[in-house]
């Protein structure tokens, strides 16, 4: 009788451990703030375009995500959006997809990060914004979107007009 006790206490703390390590999933686990900057280029669809289009990230993240962007190059007296990417500016589209704080909810505000900054009559402009939402190593870029009416004009599919890949 012994043995049929000590077979299963054994049995017992061999089915508690696999269980105590169902109990998180490192790869679920994305590693949370951090400091990138990105440097912001043309994107081939919009070089013939703006040409000399160029501008900086940098982005900080640890209780909320604070992004200052400046661009230069652009359309005067536009105004512009940007965001938070899942992809590479290698990406087609460049960029991929918007980072989005739950993956699993709504590409929408309260789950992006969406900046707006208007050009100056030279095609410069700067803004920061501050957001509740803590960056992951899923953020990889930062993409400027024209708006419709700009993109439309210069007979263009695609809006994203500067991306710069998140570098730490």
């Amino acid at each position: 009788m012994p043995s049929i006790r000590l077979a299963a206490a054994a049995g017992a703390i061999v089915l508690a451990g696999a269980l105590a390590g169902c109990g998180s999933d490192a790869e679920d686990d994305a590693d949370l703030g951090g400091s990138w900057t990105a440097t912001l280029s043309t994107t081939s669809a919009w070089a013939a375009v703006y040409p000399n289009g160029h501008g900086t990230a940098n982005l900080t993240s640890d209780d909320g995500t604070r992004v200052q962007l400046t661009v230069s190059g652009l359309g005067d007296s536009v105004e512009y959006t940007a965001h938070v990417h899942a992809g590479e500016c290698d990406d087609n589209p460049p960029g991929g997809a918007h980072w989005l704080a739950d993956p699993n909810g709504e590409d929408a505000t309260g789950n992006i990060i969406e900046l707006t900054l208007t050009t100056s009559a030279t095609g410069t402009g700067e803004t920061e914004v501050s957001s509740d939402l803590v960056l992951d190593d899923r953020a990889e870029s930062v993409v400027v979107h024209a708006p419709d009416a700009v993109t439309e004009a210069a007979g263009l599919d695609d809006n994203r007009v500067l991306c710069g890949d998140l570098e730490d």
